[in-house]
């Protein structure tokens, strides 16, 4: 529980990845990717449930079979890639308060970030208690600073590029810029509902992550760095 109130951790995890075929069921350190973040939802000590919404059996075999947890399998109008995530946290919601579950947060946990730890969950609850926000989203530290970031005009020159950049500059002059890692949301439902994002206007704190744990697997060589990175925390 976090401030007394009841906390929903989502896991969502589906078939189709068209960069990477089943990347889901990936084995990282002896491992499926999935097992990671479901792992780190259950050893976290403020989510009271834990959710895996996927549309694929084998996914749900793996989750189902090994840990404490709800499988929710997905209706097909939102189980392909252009399905928002927001539509399929809704139904998760939808579908727990059928079964007379209510909570009063949610943390929203995608399995591609399997360097995220319970501790890293942990911390960023205790960091929206401690600043005084509404709820919280992970970042990181841009591996480059936006000064140095452009994008490169319709008459495929670098033209545009230049005039929008400051590649003259060193980075370490500039105020660092952040991006958002997608390892974790949290939201009170209520508000999660209203406004149908996880980014809402107000009160949301960040959560700032370091860059070697904020790998998300999107890719082949994603899914490389995060078994090099993984060994290397083994050594």
């Amino acid at each position: 529980m976090f401030k007394g109130k009841k906390v929903l951790g989502v896991v969502p995890a589906r078939a189709g990845s068209k960069r990477l075929p089943g990347k889901n069921v990936a084995k990282i350190a002896g491992k499926p990717l999935i097992c990671w973040t479901l792992e780190a939802a259950i050893n976290s000590k403020y989510i009271d449930s834990v959710v895996l919404s996927t549309d694929d059996l084998n996914i749900a075999a793996v989750g189902g079979e090994c840990y404490d947890l709800e499988v929710l399998i997905r209706p097909r109008g939102i189980s392909d890639d252009n399905s928002p995530m927001v539509s399929v946290v809704e139904n998760v919601i939808e579908q727990m308060e059928k079964r007379g579950s209510k909570f009063d947060y949610l943390v929203l946990l995608q399995p591609t970030s399997p360097l995220r730890r319970a501790e890293h969950i942990d911390e960023a609850f205790l960091t929206v208690t401690s600043k005084g926000g509404v709820g919280a989203v992970s970042i990181c530290r841009t591996e480059h600073p936006q000064e140095w970031m452009g994008k490169i005009g319709s008459d495929d020159r670098l033209d545009s590029f230049f005039c929008q950049t400051q590649l003259e500059i060193q980075s370490q002059l500039f105020v660092p810029s952040y991006q958002v890692n997608g390892a974790i949301y949290i939201v009170p439902i209520d508000q999660f509902l209203e406004e149908r994002t996880f980014f809402l206007r107000k009160g949301m704190i960040p959560y700032i992550m370091n860059r070697d744990v904020s790998i998300d697997i999107d890719e082949e060589f994603d899914l490389v760095i995060a078994r090099t990175i993984f060994e290397q925390h083994k050594a």
